[in-house]
């Protein structure tokens, strides 16, 4: 569940944010397809299948193509492709078997294909039909739907087949179709307990965030929803108004140490009070840096912990 679902669509999410960048490090590559940069320099030598270009200085990087070229092999690898046969494949045709297997998979579930055709086709009201079945259980919708849903775009990102307007278009039904629930919850009861949720200046996915706001706000709690790309040195004047019992924040796109540090460092020396909850990605890349005093939620059985005692 939520941004913790598989350790795919944690690359996916990473990926995501870096497909307006121009060029990747062969570590980048590393990261995203999990083949080792010593085992992808032996591919280029024997087998030619990647040609990095070089800076002026002579620095070595790959392109958005090269990206999903090696994200295409290491599907076609991982699918029983012997490296040999794949080197003698053209580019169109390594793109071409990729494509076979992502649209012939059998992992996504016939609402998640039916909400992927509508999105290509930018069919609103069927998108919004699908996530009202769900309207009793939005962490089911997240579950079943969203995430499967989610690691086929990245997917059908790499053979061409979806462009990023269908990824807003998506990504705005669903935000609006969250605030829309979050804002038929109940009065709160707990009026004395506040919560405040944020995201830091680099940080604009919000759909993990917008579930926490759900569920506090189910809970009864009183919440304060900062939004994306918050300055992290104005939490000092927010946190004293609003005397969170609980702060929360998701770290999913990529981060500095020294950013992710003083994140923490911030809300340790403003929020004594408060009880820290993160979640995401990073901090689960940053999990030694840390403190015992924050909770970290990075599993689904800690986030129905989380749930069952707040």
């Amino acid at each position: 569940m939520f941004n913790f679902a598989t350790k795919y669509l944690n690359k996916l999410q990473d990926i995501d944010s870096l497909k307006n960048k121009e060029r990747f490090t062969i570590k980048d590559l590393e990261n995203f397809t999990g083949i080792k940069a010593h085992t992808i320099r032996i591919w280029e030598k024997r087998y030619k299948l990647l040609e990095p270009k070089r800076t002026e200085t002579n620095i070595r990087y790959y392109d958005e193509n090269d990206l999903k070229k090696i994200l295409n092999i290491n599907l076609l690898y991982n699918n029983s492709y012997k490296i040999s046969k794949i080197a003698l494949l053209r580019e169109q045709e390594i793109f071409e078997a990729s494509k076979s297997l992502i649209l012939n998979s059998s992992n996504s579930t016939s609402e998640v294909d039916q909400l992927t055709l509508a999105i290509l086709k930018f069919e609103k009201e069927k998108v919004l039909d699908i996530f009202s079945k769900y309207s009793k259980n939005i962490f089911e919708l997240y579950e079943k739907i969203i995430v499967p849903f989610l690691i086929k775009v990245g997917e059908l990102w790499q053979v061409n087949s979806i462009q990023i307007i269908h990824e807003h278009f998506f990504s705005i039904l669903f935000k609006e179709y969250l605030h829309e629930k979050i804002t038929s919850l109940d009065a709160t009861d707990k009026s004395n307990s506040n919560v405040l949720l944020f995201l830091h200046e680099k940080e604009e996915h919000e759909f993990t965030i917008l579930l926490y706001y759900y569920l506090f706000k189910s809970k009864g709690y009183n919440c304060f929803y900062m939004g994306q790309s918050v300055p992290i040195s104005d939490l000092e004047f927010a946190i004293p108004k609003i005397k969170p019992t609980y702060i929360f924040t998701s770290c999913i796109a990529k981060i500095e140490e020294k950013e992710f540090i003083t994140i923490i460092d911030t809300l340790l020396t403003h929020a004594t009070d408060a009880k820290i909850i993160m979640s995401g990605y990073q901090t689960s890349m940053y999990k030694k840096l840390v403190p015992e005093s924050i909770i970290l939620i990075n599993s689904k059985e800690e986030f129905e912990k989380l749930a069952q005692n707040i």
